[in-house]
This record gives structure tokens, sequence and C-alpha cells, in this order.
């Protein structure tokens, strides 16, 4: 009896199952907006986490039971519920709705607010926008894609620092950097050193190297201080936002596996024309240890004879000479190099081209994998990442790890926590620049000299160099092989949190939110800075070890509270506390004059010094914030942060910054809200205080040092013979030191037509910084040297302008493009003391400057005299006099126009992106260097008569000639030139295609489990520029001079590559 009614309920339960399946049916169609296909839309089974995605053609397929509710979803669009019936097939038509309303920003704090409801300006950047060349450096994908934002990179070297400013300056000489926040955690982005005045050694990386681009989901620029002024202090300059890849948004159920692997080229960007004409030498005799190439024709090398005048014996082996003694070799001369390299000295004269031979092709190699998965109330994302890059200069190049994992998990209605960690290593080799570059011996190495084949350091010790000048600067293959520039450092960075939301209200008229949040910032960085026994410089060498350690806690705890009054009035209120505190630890050992090569080290070296630096740093902000809005037409925020910091005198550590922003909604206004034509607009208006704290120091001692210049190196230095020593420091600082602060208003419009197609986005803005921080030059007699105290003002007047439009939009074709326009002007209002300008770098002339009156900042030196009339003045020999100093130019652009296209036909991707900057001078030591030297194509005329464009002294026309006569000729002319720095500031301006891509996505293959997109790109690959020889993005330092000066500064690159991205 029991064996039946088991069989007779196992019959039920088949009879069930069948009866499932048979009702269970697969429903399909295509979802479309607008008339074209919508890939990646949603489709769930409401109540369920059985869902799909379209495909790129628009087509979905589930499976599904009569009486399902089927929910149609994309971002912007109006959901779609469908109640399965009979049919198994059903296409949806999704409409837009009010777009606007739903679209989302990330704001401060990593608050979500309505795109509409801001009363300031942002701008957002996608992934897919970021990541479209596969760039691994941060600044170097965002070029040509923001308004209001400039980035200026200092070279194309693998790591190199490049400097990133939101509407200008608003400091003098202090940090212009934008703070950057990563998953709601504000971590470092500036370089731990400032390259100074920028005329010695090697660049000095941002920590903003640190961060992989193909991590990123989406970027948000905080540009106004409205928009900031919620992070206090640290956040006058803006705020960069980045958001990670988390997994969010992703379809419940199983893991989304992603793999990109990017290969790419470097090459020079511009090489310089050079002539191979004339050999060594001056004055038209050959000379093999001269510096100049003002020697004669290569072809007559074999001519060349004894010159006794000039003391100087003949190469030639055509004729008789103290060389060859009477043995002639015949169509050859001699090279003293390579004799002592152990080489035949008798060579057939020819040009060689020693910058071709010099600079690679360079390589990066990146791989990033990403693992992502929702659950439902869970979701992560684990990613890991290798960049490799091989320098285009011999010994630079980088390597980069990045681990990252983030994880969110809902433990119940209430309760919400989650994490974000990340772990980086990176390793630069780098190269000097300026006055220890390498590009003295490349670029101004003579034609008739074979760099490359004589070799660089002699047989039976390695440590004497072989070169074709004697003394000042390195053979570059000798630097590349033996001198060092490294960084590398280990980093972590994070934080987790929880967060608490109660059901406060049963009709969800009023929502709570509590929200704390700790994390970590944490990396130490190792500087290795290696001039090898044989150094060109000071002979014997030296070595420099330079670490940073530094350990940032951030504490932060929000109140969240909003009100729905009624249906159209809504309030809301947010209110917290955040603590930073920073742990510093620095050292510096540094030894010089090494016994022996080979040893690089500090126990190698007769003096060595060591310094060790610790340092705490806390600030403690309170702030709040509070919304009110209207019908979704009127919106009205504002903020107030109260800033407490240690680094101020004791007694002025406590400042408040208010801000206040209104938004309006034109569009939402019954009478202006059904138009066919206008979409969406908006008016906005911000005003906001921010300040930028100083660095505050009581009375303290230090070790004296006395230089004897960069030739002459550091003639002693303490301890000596074991003997220390300290004195009073000579900077001193203002007991009343306040911050910097900065007032700012802006206002704009945001229109949009034909249901989005066709918009714009503009906002001008001004913003005043009172009180700026800086270095007070003081006289000798006072027994101080700097005194740093308040004094000055400085204003920004900034337009900026975004233009979008899709002109074609259709099934299988579709056309964007964007425009971004840049117009930012910083003037000097005032300096205090009587002064008129102050030094940020450079040599003793020229200099980058801050001048009263003028814009920010400008290049100063030496300028041509002048007549009465404006003309140039010349001598009695027909050479233009030197005139005074003053201010030659200004280095910042008129404006920045940058945007870009993109072209979808079905599966096949196109895109440009193109920047255009005019206007800014630049000072070129390499361009003025190189016609000293006689190396410039433009030199390549001296045989031919010239008149210098001038006027005499009684302002008649010049007409004397400078040619081969009697007089002077173009040798002299240059001689004049160099010292003239007026002949060296060049316009600026340059047009370049900073992206092209070609991309083609295959249909979805492995039975509709895999996407698979291969794309190639190549990046600067065309470039107009009004500067000759270099690309004008070629600049010194890592600090506010750069962008505006440039001295044997590392190139700039262009690049060709591939990328494969994998989904599964």
């Amino acid at each position: 009896m029991r064996s039946k009614l088991k069989w007779t309920i196992a019959l039920f339960m088949a009879l069930v199952v069948q009866l499932s399946f048979a009702q269970e049916k697969t429903l399909s169609g295509v979802v479309t907006e607008s008339g074209m296909t919508l890939p990646g839309a949603t489709v769930i089974i409401k109540g369920t986490q059985n869902g799909t995605q379209t495909d790129l053609d628009g087509h979905y397929s589930i499976k599904v039971n009569p009486g399902d509710v089927v929910i149609f979803s994309f971002i912007g669009l109006d959901d779609v519920a469908y109640t399965v019936g009979a049919s198994n097939t059903y296409n949806v038509a999704m409409k837009a709705g009010d777009e606007m309303l739903e679209e989302v920003t990330v704001t401060a704090f990593g608050i979500k607010r309505s795109s509409k409801s801001l009363g300031y300006a942002t701008q957002e950047v996608k992934s897919d926008e970021l990541n479209k060349t596969s760039n691994t450096s941060l600044s170097g994908a965002l070029q040509g894609k923001l308004a209001g934002v400039s980035i200026t990179p200092s070279s194309g070297a693998p790591g190199a620092s490049s400097q990133i400013m939101i509407r200008g300056a608003r400091s003098f000489t202090g940090d212009n950097t934008p703070l950057y926040v990563i998953d709601g955690m504000p971590v470092s982005s500036s370089s731990d050193f400032s390259t100074g005045n920028s005329v010695s050694g090697s660049d000095v990386a941002n920590r903003a190297v640190d961060i992989d681009p193909s991590d990123i989901e989406s970027i948000s620029v905080l540009k106004g201080q409205a928009a900031s002024a919620l992070y206090g202090l640290r956040a006058s300059n803006g705020v960069i936002l980045i958001t990670t890849k988390s997994g969010k948004g992703l379809e419940a159920g199983k893991p989304v596996i992603s793999y990109n692997t990017t290969s790419s080229f470097e090459t020079i960007s511009k090489k310089p024309d050079l002539q191979n004409v004339y050999a060594q030498g001056s004055a038209g005799k050959f000379n093999p240890y001269a510096s100049t190439s003002w020697g004669p024709k290569i072809s007559d090398l074999v001519n060349d004879v004894d010159n006794a005048k000039m003391k100087l014996p003949g190469y030639g082996g055509n004729l008789p000479n103290s060389t060859n003694n009477g043995v002639l070799h015949p169509g050859k001369y001699y090279v003293p190099q390579r004799a002592t390299m152990g080489l035949d000295p008798w060579v057939t004269p020819q040009a060689y081209d020693n910058v071709d031979d010099y600079f690679k092709t360079g390589y990066t190699i990146s791989h990033n994998l990403n693992v992502s998965q929702s659950t439902g109330k869970t979701n992560y994302s684990f990613g890991f990442g290798t960049s490799t890059q091989d320098g285009f200069m011999p010994g630079t190049g980088m390597e980069r790890y990045n681990l990252k994992l983030n994880a969110n998990t809902k433990l119940n209605e209430e309760w919400n926590t989650g994490f974000s960690a990340n772990y980086v290593q990176t390793k630069i080799d780098k190269a000097t620049a300026a006055n220890d570059s390498s590009l003295p011996g490349v670029y101004g190495a003579p034609s008739s000299y074979d760099l490359k084949g004589i070799g660089y350091g002699e047989p039976l010790d390695p440590y004497k160099q072989v070169f074709f000048r004697k003394s000042a600067f390195n053979n570059p293959y000798w630097a590349a092989e033996h001198n060092e520039f490294s960084e590398k450092t280990n980093r972590f960075y994070g934080n987790a949190f929880v967060e608490y939301a109660p059901k406060i209200s049963v009709d969800e008229v009023h929502s709570l939110t509590f929200k704390y949040q700790l994390g970590l910032d944490s990396y130490t960085t190792n500087y290795r800075d290696v001039y090898e026994y044989g150094h060109a410089h000071t002979s014997k060498g030296s070595v420099s070890l330079t670490g940073v350690t530094k350990d940032v806690v951030n504490s932060l705890f929000t109140m969240n509270y909003n009100w729905d009054i009624t249906d159209d009035l809504r309030f809301d209120v947010m209110a917290g506390t955040e603590l930073n505190h920073e742990n510093y630890k620095g050292y510096e050992d540094f030894g010089n004059n090494l016994n022996f090569g080979g040893f690089a080290t500090i126990k190698n070296a007769q003096n060595v010094s060591s310094v060790e630096l610790r340092n705490q740093e806390r600030t403690v902000g309170f702030f709040s914030n509070a919304g009110l809005s209207y019908a979704d037409v009127i919106f009205l925020s504002g903020s107030i942060r109260k800033d407490i910091t240690s680094t101020m005198p004791r007694g002025n550590r406590s400042f408040v910054y208010p801000s206040v922003s209104l938004g309006l909604v034109l569009t939402g206004i019954e009478g202006l809200n059904q138009s066919d034509i206008v979409s969406f607009a908006k008016i906005r208006g911000s005003y906001a205080h921010v300040g930028q704290a100083g660095r505050f120091k009581k009375p303290y001692y230090s070790t004296p040092s006395y230089g004897g210049g960069f030739w002459s190196g550091t003639p002693f230095s303490y301890p000596m013979g074991g003997v220390g020593a300290y004195m009073p420091s000579l900077t001193v600082y203002d007991p009343d030191l306040k911050p910097q602060n900065t007032k700012s208003f802006e206002i704009g419009a945001d229109v949009r037509f034909f249901n989005n197609r066709l918009g714009f986005d503009y906002t001008y803005s001004e913003q005043r910084a009172d009180d700026q921080i800086f270095n007070l030059p003081l006289a000798g007699s006072v027994g101080k040297a700097i005194y740093v105290t308040n004094g000055g003002s400085m204003q920004t007047n900034s337009h900026e302008l975004v233009v979008f439009a899709t002109p074609i939009q259709t099934k299988d074709f579709e056309w964007n493009v964007n425009v971004n326009f840049t117009k930012v002007d910083t003037k000097v209002n005032s300096l205090e003391y009587g002064l008129e300008n102050i030094m940020i770098g450079g040599f003793v002339e020229p200099q980058i400057r801050i001048s009263q009156g003028d814009r920010f900042p400008v290049i100063y030196g030496n300028s041509f005299a002048r007549h009465e009339n404006g003309q140039i003045l010349v001598d009695e020999d027909g050479l233009p006099m030197i005139g005074g100093q003053k201010v030659l130019g200004d280095v910042m652009p008129d404006f920045i126009l940058g945007g870009g296209m993109d072209f979808r036909y079905k599966n096949w991707n196109l895109g440009a992106t193109m920047e255009w900057k005019n206007g800014g001078k630049l000072y070129s030591g390499t361009n003025k260097t190189l016609n000293f030297y006689g190396m410039t194509e433009a030199t390549a005329n001296r045989d031919q008569d010239m008149i210098f464009n001038g006027v005499k002294a009684d302002g008649t026309p010049n007409d004397i000639v400078i040619g081969n006569g009697q007089g002077a000729n173009r040798e002299d002319l240059e001689s004049v030139l160099v010292d003239i720095t007026e002949n060296s500031v060049y316009d600026a301006s340059f047009v370049k295609l900073r992206e092209i891509t070609l991309g083609y996505t295959f249909p979805k293959l492995v039975n509709n489990k895999l996407d698979l997109r291969v794309s190639a790109f190549a990046r600067n690959i065309l470039l107009w520029s009004k500067v000759p020889n270099i690309d004008p993005e070629s600049s010194q330092g890592n600090n506010n001079m750069a962008g505006g000066f440039e001295h044997w500064s590392i190139p700039q690159t262009k690049s060709i590559g591939m990328s494969l991205n994998v989904v599964f």
C-alpha cells in the first residue's frame, strides 16, 4: 500500500513538471528607440533575477511563462512592461522620457544628484571615451576631451609628469593641482618633489601615474568652487572624482569576465631639422673637439691643413699637415676619437644621422583582466593590470602593476556595506633634461661625427668618456649606460564603509541615511639618482638616495536627510565631519666624489651626508549642505564648511567657507515645456569661497650649504672632517600667515534640441585669489634670505563651451560630434612689498616669472635693443644689440579648442580627437643653442650674404651685409643672438590629432556568450606647430613653470598600436 502511494505521488509530480515545461516558452523580439535598434537594453522578469540584455542588433530572447511581466529598461528611456500572453514575439519601441530628470552626476563625497538640479558646471568622461586608444596615462587619455581643463605634459617619456589645471591657476608659487578622489577617498596626485628651477636633473612623476585608466568606470570633474567647496582647503583647485569598476549595473547572474591587451609603438613626435653640410669646428676650420659646427664643409675635410693663427693642426689626408706628417691618406681625414677607441682613425668623410641613430622605437604592452558580478544584493569587481613600457630614449622605461578589488553588499533593507582596495607598484627609469641632459650630445653632435659608431668609453677605462667635446656634457650613450635616475613606488589606497538607512516614513516622504567611511592612502617611493664616476660635470660623480613614506588616513561621517514636503516641494540636507591625518617621513642620503667607477653606491663616496625629515599634518572639517527644489524647476542649494588645520600658525588655524548655487529648468515651466525643438533648457549660477592653506614653520636650524653653481658643483659641504654645522634657517615665516582665499562665481546655461540630438553647455566664471602665500626675498643685511608671507592677488576669467550633436542616427549608421572650447585669462592683479615680479624658475636669465599686471605666468629675459620707432637696433657691424631685461611673452594659450567625431557603421567604429591650442609663448633653449652651434637647417645658408632686419642708431634701415667678407659673418650673428632671449621666444600654438581609432566588434560568438572587439589606433601622429625643431609640448618642470620653458627637454612621442578586448 505504501509502495503504491509513493508511485502515485511520483506520477503526480512528473505530470506537474511536464505541465510546467509545457507552459514555459521563449519570448523574443527586437528593442528599438527612434527607429534604431537598441543594444544593451535590460530585459528582466519582474520579481525575479532572471534576465538578459539585447545584443548589438537589439535582439533579445528570454524564457518566460504565461502571465509573467517582462520589464524592458534602458538608461534615459521610460521602462516598458509587457505581460506575457499567447504570442512568442514582442517588439518593443522604447521612448525617451525627460532624460535630464534621470541623468545623474556624481558630486562631492560621492553623492549622486540629478544633473538638472546642479547650479554649477561639471563634466563627465565615461570609460569608453577615456580608453578609446587604451592610453596608459590618465592625463594623456583626457587631452582634448574637457572644457575648462588645461593639461600640460612635460614629455613623452614613460611616467612623465603632467600638470592639470582646472580654470587656470589660483596660486603664484603653490600647488595648482586639483584634488583627486577615487571611490570616495581623497588620494595624493601631486609629485613628492618639485623640479624647482627646472634647469637640471630628471623629472619627478606625479602620483597620478599610479592610476590605471582601464580600471575607471567614469570621471566627473567638479570645476568651480561651488562644486568642490564641501571638500574645503584641499579643493580650491577643483576636484577630479574617479569611480572605478564595481560590478554595479550588471544583471544578476554569472560573472562577467573581460580581458584587454594593447600593444603600441612610440617614436619621437618631431625630429629637428639639422644641417648635414658643415663639419665640426669654428671660423671654417675643423676642430675635432669643438662644441660647434661652424667648420668647413664635410666634403672638404680631406683637405684640412694646419692653422697657425688658431693653433690647430690639420686633419685632412689629401695634403701634408702635422697630423699625417706628410704621409697622405687620399680621400680621408683623421678622427682622434677613433684612434682612442682602437679603430682606424682615417675615414672617408660623410654625414651621419645621429638623431635617428640615438632614438629608438619604444613600445608599450599592457594587459588588463577584470571579473565583475552582481548577485542582486552583492556586487564585486576584481581587476589586475600590467603595463610595460620601453622608452624611445635609451635607459628609459616604466613598469606598473595594478591590483584592485571592489565589493558592495546589501545586508538587509536598511544596512549596506562595501570596500574598495587598490595595490600599485610602479617603477620608472628616467633621463635628465636641461643642463645635464643627454640631448646636447645628440642634437648638437656634428653631422660629421659618428656618435654611435665610434663608441663612448675608452677600451681600457670605460669611465673615461670618448666624445666629440672634451667637457661639459656627457656622451649620451655613456650616460644611458652608466647614469641612473629611477623611482620605485609601492602604494595601497582604498576605503571601507557602512551605510544605515532606517525606515522613518511609511509613505517614504522622509528618508534618512547615515554613512561612515574610513580610508587609507599609503605609499613609499624610493628615488635613486646616480652620476657615475666619470660624469662630465663632476668627473668623480655622486649618488643621491631619496625616499618618501606617506600615510594618509581619512575618516568621513555623513548624514543625509530628504523630505518630500509636497509633491512639488522637496528639501534635503547633508551634514558631516571629516578628519584627514597625514604622516610623512622623508630621507636623503647623498655621497659625492666616488673613489672609482662601477660601484655607484654611498659606500663608495668620499663625502657623505644624510638628512631625515618627519612631519604630521591634520585637518578636521565640519560641513553641511542644504537643498530646496520646487516642481523640478527651481533648485536652490547652499553649503558651509569649517576647516581646522595644523599647518597654519596657532590662533589662525580655523577657516569657514560658504557656497550657494541656483538652477532654473526653463523647460519645466508651464508654457515652455511643449516645444518640439527645445528638449531641455536650464540656466544656473553659483558663488563660493574656498581657501588654500600654507605650511607654517617655527624658527628652526639647518645645515649651511655652499654651492659653486651648476658647473662648479659644491666646493665643500658639511659634515666636514667629521664635524657638523647648524645655523638658524635663512627662511622665516609670518606668524600671522593666512590661507589663500579664492572667491568665485559662475553663470551658465545648458540647452538641448531635437530630443537631445543637438546641445550646448556654456559657463562663464570669475575667481579672485587673494592673500597669496609666497616667498618674499630679503636683503642680505637682514640676516635672512626669505620671508614667507601673504601678499598679492590674481584673477581668472573663464569661458567654457561644450557643443555636441548627432547629425545622423539610423539603424546602421550613426555620426556623433563633440566640441570643447576653453578660454582662460589669469592675470596678476597685484604684488605687495614693492615687488613687480617674482621668479618661478629658470636660469639667472632667462626665467619664468609672475609679473604684476600681466597674465600668469610670463617669460622674462634679455630683449633686443630697439629704436624709439620700435625696430631692432643694430651696431656698426650690422649685428643686433642687446637691450634690457623685460617680459617677453605670457605662457598660457589664448584659447584651447578640442573635440572629436565618432562614426558607427554596423559593427565598425571610427573615431578621432583633435586639439588646437592657440597663442601663448614658449622659450626654447634647444633652438637657441642649436642655432649657436650651427646645427639647425636654418644655419646651412651661411655661405650666403644677408642683412639683419633692423635699423641703425639714426633710425635708417640697416644695410650692412653679414657674410663671408671682411665684416661679421653668420657665426658672429648667432654668437650675439644666443644672449638675446627674445630671439628664442616662439608662438607656442599647435594643432594635434590626439587620437584616431578604427575598431570592429564581431557578432556574438560561442553561442552568443562572447563579445570580441579589435581596434587599431594612433596618438599624436599629426602635428602643426609654429615652433621649429621641437614639439611645443616638450617643456621643463612639474610645477607652475610647465609649458613655458624648454631647454634640452625630453621630446614628446607619437604612437600607433592595436588593442584586443574580449568579454564573456
